[in-house]
């Protein structure tokens, strides 16, 4: 006997009343009240693209301004390492002098 049969005798009995609650949401209504249906669903779901393009919209802002940020960011710590390069090859030059 496999082992998920057990499982399958529990979860068996809730089938049914599942299936029973769900297949009206997914009929199809008739008649007039089934028009007006659909488009109150069409408009909401035009409502929430549009929702959906604002919220992208805003997010892409942000994420250009963070890239925006991070690229200051960059050439700022480059310079600050060709700055710390320099200051350490001079030590150097510095260094080896004097002990010449």
């Amino acid at each position: 006997m496999p082992a998920w049969f057990p499982l399958i005798k529990v979860v068996l009995p809730y089938i049914g009343p599942i299936m029973q609650a769900t297949i009206p949401a997914f009929t199809k209504k008739k008649g007039v009240q089934a028009d007006q249906v659909v488009a109150q669903q069409i408009a909401e779901l035009q409502d929430a693209v549009n929702r959906n393009s604002e919220a992208t919209r805003a997010l892409a802002h942000a994420l250009e301004e963070a890239a925006r940020a991070n690229d200051h960011a960059l050439r700022q710590t480059r310079r600050l390492a060709l700055v710390a390069l320099v200051i350490g090859l001079v030590s150097l030059a510095t260094t080896v002098s004097v002990l010449i």
